[in-house]
């Protein structure tokens, strides 16, 4: 009797509840930085003066937002991975906090990593067009590129697949640890529609660092989707659709058809790769 309540649930790190104890911890992590910013005078603009219609006016409010953030972004992500590896040491986890190796970096799987998020935007858009707008949270100016396109993918990754996705593997499996760590990547997003497209492009980022065994590989992949995304913006085209940006319907329907292609494609790989990753845990070679 003893033994079946034991064995009711799996209290071993990591479980489903220490993986909500970290993520409610990454939240707690941006409230303190800031709380802890607003006390030595930080502000943030409001949201209705970024997308007020007066172009002075939101241009002024979007450039004070990105040299908030540019403080209040890198101090929330050391609170928010300090405290997971804190938390992980403390309840006996383990597993390697990223693989740092040059000799995975791959270009060319990097190449068919954008070509693939490209692949996948396209296709699961008339999803997202249902969802609400994305706001623009990050700001415009070289602040912003600043905090999108090198600090996001740096601290990021190395949280949620250096640590993240690295603690389920050594635990868990491959499997579950690509799972696992995409929505934590989603999730970690915040708002519902860049959770879901965060978790689908957590999907391909955790295929390339399983591929590629290297945290250089997704941060560079990542910092180039992020900055497709803010380029967009910049240009007016931040909750554009393909449909809305490509006018032409033939055109359009050939690019969502290639796009279809790609798309599946490159999951089907995906399953094949993470298939023989299962089978390298479940017989590893002697050596």
């Amino acid at each position: 009797m003893d033994q079946k309540k034991n064995t009711a649930f799996n209290w071993s790190f990591p479980n489903a509840l220490d993986f909500v104890v970290m993520i409610l911890w990454v939240f707690i992590s941006q409230v303190a930085a800031v709380v802890v910013t607003s006390a030595f005078g930080l502000q943030f603009p409001d949201m209705s003066m970024v997308e007020s219609a007066d172009e002075e006016l939101s241009l002024w409010a979007q450039l004070s937002m990105a040299e908030s953030l540019v403080i209040v972004y890198p101090i929330s992500m050391i609170l928010a991975i300090a405290g997971i590896l804190a938390y992980r040491r403390m309840r006996g986890g383990r597993g390697r906090i990223a693989r740092f190796s040059i000799a995975g970096f791959n270009p060319s799987l990097i190449l068919g990593g954008i070509i693939w998020i490209v692949a996948t935007q396209i296709v699961t858009e008339p999803l997202l067009a249902f969802l609400p707008d994305v706001p623009n949270a990050v700001g415009r100016g070289f602040f912003a590129i600043l905090v999108s396109v090198v600090l996001a993918p740096i601290f990021e990754e190395i949280m949620c697949r250096g640590i993240i996705l690295e603690s389920f593997r050594a635990k868990r499996g491959v499997v579950a640890a690509w799972l696992w760590s995409s929505v934590f990547f989603g999730i970690i997003h915040g708002q519902i529609t860049s959770m879901v497209n965060a978790f689908v492009i957590g999907l391909i980022l955790g295929f390339i660092y399983i591929r590629s065994r290297s945290i250089f590989s997704v941060m560079i992949l990542h910092a180039l989707n992020n900055g497709m995304a803010l380029t967009a913006i910049s240009f007016g085209f931040g909750n554009s659709t393909f449909a809305e940006i490509i006018p032409n319907r033939s055109i359009y329907l050939g690019l969502y058809a290639i796009s279809a292609i790609i798309f599946v494609a490159g999951f089907g790989i995906l399953w094949k790769m993470l298939a023989a990753e299962r089978r390298r845990e479940k017989y590893p070679v002697q050596e």
